[in-house]
């Protein structure tokens, strides 16, 4: 039976790579390094000539920001959508998206933060995968040593690398092992769950609540992860989601990123302590596994998190190993890529 979820191709040099920027705007310096990030890699970077205009928050103005994306969507010589930078904005495109019609081809979105927005419309409706990843003003601190700094960190070789043979095709799943779990929940016998990815950011994420794209979780493994959110805050944000029936005992399962900043006026922090009480609370009385240690976020740390695609849980392991929903020419074996 052919799935009802779409699959993406493996890029190779010379492809075309849609830039766009949903969000806030980068720096000329940035764009341009990510550019060269992207070429460094043997593709081909098209950016619309009216990317940047005047907004009160973000990049441009909804409608050019929509424009970008929708283009970028339906384009048939593209491979690739990368996003320049998160920040804010995505929401406001939600109303106009919805009625876009999903084309026959596919392809794949690469982003974070704010961009979760983009990600869950492309999952709940386009049934698309997607791929949580660093974005293009981060990358391009790969080349310009001059755009590092101590809240700018240098990516991760390794954690590029892997990024690169993802989007290469030469992998066709992401392991993430040495994970914590937080609490105790019957199980299958195997120890093993199953589920679609789906999440992001905690906050953009739950913005969603009663909208055109209001989360369905049921059967889903929901990944959260954060920056500068006190405790109180994180715990308000986990508590809408409960009450809204968001999450439920009918969810797979959740998996915490990092949770970075949001210290107390005295320095400590507070959001590790909400996070356990909610898995050993809520999520323990509900049936829902909960497990930490997934090394993406805001932070230097930000490996690939793929987004609407089949993961599995190993409990045994402590592991989760998610599918990328890449698609490879007929005469590729799968297991070579592995």
């Amino acid at each position: 039976m052919v799935s009802k979820y779409a699959s993406w191709s493996a890029l190779k040099a010379g492809d075309i790579v849609d830039v766009i920027a949903p969000g806030f705007r980068p720096t000329d310096a940035e764009v341009e390094a990510g550019v060269q990030f992207l070429e460094s890699w043997g593709l081909k970077a098209r950016l619309p000539k009216d990317l940047f205009g005047a907004d009160v928050i973000a990049s441009h103005v909804d409608e050019k920001r929509l424009k970008h994306l929708a283009n970028a969507l339906l384009a048939k010589d593209s491979k690739a959508i990368w996003c320049l930078r998160g920040g804010y904005g995505s929401i406001r495109l939600v109303p106009q998206l919805m009625k876009l019609k999903r084309p026959k081809h596919s392809k794949i979105l690469l982003g974070f933060s704010d961009v979760t927005t983009i990600q869950l419309w492309l999952s709940q409706t386009w049934k698309w995968p997607s791929l949580q990843a660093p974005l293009l003003d981060r990358l391009g601190r790969c080349i310009d040593s001059n755009l590092v700094s101590d809240l700018k960190p240098r990516p991760i070789d390794a954690q590029v690398e892997e990024l690169r043979r993802i989007v290469f095709g030469e992998t066709s799943t992401v392991l993430y092992e040495g994970l914590r779990s937080l609490n105790k929940v019957r199980v299958p016998k195997e120890k093993r769950l199953r589920g679609r990815t789906m999440g992001g950011n905690l906050v953009t994420f739950a913005s969603a609540i009663g909208t055109a794209l209001h989360p369905v979780t049921v059967g889903q493994i929901v990944f959260f992860e954060e920056l500068g959110e006190r405790g109180y805050r994180v715990d308000r944000v986990l508590e809408q989601l409960v009450q809204s029936g968001v999450l439920s005992r009918r969810t797979k399962a959740i998996v915490f990123g990092e949770f970075l900043g949001g210290l107390e006026p005295d320095g400590s922090s507070k959001v590790s302590a909400v996070i356990e009480r909610f898995a050993q609370d809520w999520a323990q009385k509900n049936g829902v596994t909960v497990l930490s240690g997934i090394a993406s976020g805001h932070g230097v740390s930000q490996r690939v998190f793929p987004i609407g695609t089949e993961a599995v849980i190993d409990l045994r392991s402590s592991s989760i190993e998610i599918e990328t929903a890449v698609s490879f020419p007929k005469e590729i074996s799968l297991k070579s890529v592995r």
